[in-house]
């Protein structure tokens, strides 16, 4: 159940409440107990609704979290010809650029290394670039943009 769910549950349960209050003394025994009993069904049906919104926003908030670690644990880059390139602490790039793939579909950063072959590849990925075909390393007169 979602948060409008458990919401609807619990004015459902106010609106018997109050007709409980209005008409207490003109329902009979059985008629009473009815609207107990769906007074006690309501609040139940609101109070595990709510439980679930709760447990849902707190699996939200644990990915918000998770996200913004993962965000932050990542190296500063600047790109170039479409690729990332690192950017130490010092300001100067790290080595070669990162793999786009595994940037755009698993976020994360993994250096493209020299292969055995003709070819360089993501060690993560295994996504093959050529050697002529990117730019494995920055210009160096690339001016590096101020943090």
């Amino acid at each position: 159940m979602d948060i409008m769910t458990g919401l609807s549950a619990a004015a459902k349960a106010l609106e018997i409440a109050k007709s409980l209050r209005e008409f207490e003394g003109k329902l009979n025994d059985a008629t009473f107990k009815h609207q107990i009993a769906e007074l006690y069904t309501a609040l139940a049906d609101a109070k595990m609704a709510l439980a679930d919104a709760r447990q849902e926003l707190s699996d939200k908030d644990a990915e918000i979290a998770r996200l913004k670690a993962v965000d932050a644990s990542k190296m500063r880059t600047v790109s170039y010809n479409g690729y990332n390139f690192g950017i130490g602490a010092d300001g100067k790039p790290i080595g070669r650029p990162f793999c786009p793939v595994c940037e755009k579909t698993k976020g994360i950063q993994v250096q493209i290394t020299r292969g055995l072959s003709k070819h360089d590849l993501c060690p993560s990925c295994k996504a093959v670039y050529g050697t002529g075909g990117y730019p494995w390393k920055l210009p160096d007169d690339f001016e590096i943009p101020p943090a």
